[in-house]
């Protein structure tokens, strides 16, 4: 590289005084963003690099939600898993093994959803990444998703099989508007639902990573964190009407534990149906985690 396409001369050498304070300011918030975006990188190479392969993980059922049903489980044939993306639990691969293990070994059929869509308003509150640029970077993440895992499923394949779908191609569906728009007007009309997703919200915005308050006003933060709940919910109700019930995630999500457990009858007829079954994921040292997996 010639020192002439050196950015580090490149950006030494310019001459900012000929922009104007709109273009000054411009340049700061993509400087911004790309700082942002850059330390999460580091961050998630620096976390999954210190995963030694010394651990892998086992998954249990931990509990299943209406409690009626804990043991009337292994009568479903086929569930839905939901990625979360960015997660750690979907990020490292140890960890998502251990649930498409447990997962094949308990249903016939597994519905892999991959939230794609939704993640566009994950980047904006922790990226600041807006409109069209969040949405192709979600979608976009959402590939590298099927890409680099389809072969950890393909491993399970020959107890169940998986299939991928992403939120995104269910969103272009007319009945899932329609829910969105229900379970829209609940949360402005229905105390109890309201309450509910505005703890969920609140939740989603303490999580460990950063939020870019400084772009973000507590409206918006707000606003983004409730339509990530209301747009999942619509798409878990379009799914469960197609006769997937059972959802499995890794970890506990009391939103959705609390509807299969009935204590929001004010949802869409089909949610009611829905049963969530929470995964425990617990670490596992080299020598047992061989011993369970017959390794050498």
């Amino acid at each position: 590289m010639s020192s002439s396409t050196n950015p580090e001369n490149i950006v030494e050498n310019f001459d900012w005084s000929q922009l104007s304070l709109e273009q000054l300011k411009l340049v700061q918030s993509q400087v911004g963003k790309a700082i942002s975006l850059k330390k999460q990188n580091l961050k998630l190479t620096k976390d999954t690099t210190n995963i030694s392969k010394n651990y892998g993980y086992k998954a249990t059922l931990a509990k299943v939600f209406p409690h009626s049903l804990r043991n009337c489980l292994s009568g479903h044939q086929k569930c839905i898993f939901a990625i979360s993306l960015g997660s750690k639990n979907f990020v490292y691969r140890e960890r998502l093994e251990a649930c498409i293990k447990l997962i094949s070994e308990n249903f016939q059929t597994c519905l892999v959803l991959v939230g794609d869509s939704v993640h566009r308003l994950t980047i904006e509150v922790r990226q600041g990444i807006e409109g069209d640029d969040a949405w192709l970077q979600a979608i976009r993440t959402g590939e590298k998703f099927v890409n680099e895992n389809s072969f950890l499923f393909e491993q399970y394949s020959e107890n169940c099989q998986f299939e991928f779908k992403m939120a995104s191609e269910i969103e272009k569906r007319s009945d899932y508007n329609i829910y969105y728009e229900e379970l829209q007007s609940l949360y402005q009309e229905n105390r109890s639902f309201q309450t509910m997703v505005n703890s969920f919200a609140q939740k989603y915005l303490n999580r460990g990573e950063e939020v870019v308050t400084e772009q973000l006003g507590e409206v918006r933060q707000k606003y983004l964190a409730t339509t990530y709940l209301l747009e999942e919910s619509a798409l878990f109700t379009c799914l469960v009407k197609q006769g997937w019930l059972v959802f499995v995630y890794p970890g506990s999500i009391k939103t959705f534990e609390e509807i299969s457990e009935g204590l929001h009858p004010e949802v869409p007829e089909p949610l009611k149906q829905m049963i969530w079954a929470s995964l425990r994921l617990k670490r596992l040292n080299a020598k047992k985690s061989e011993q369970e997996t017959g390794g050498e």
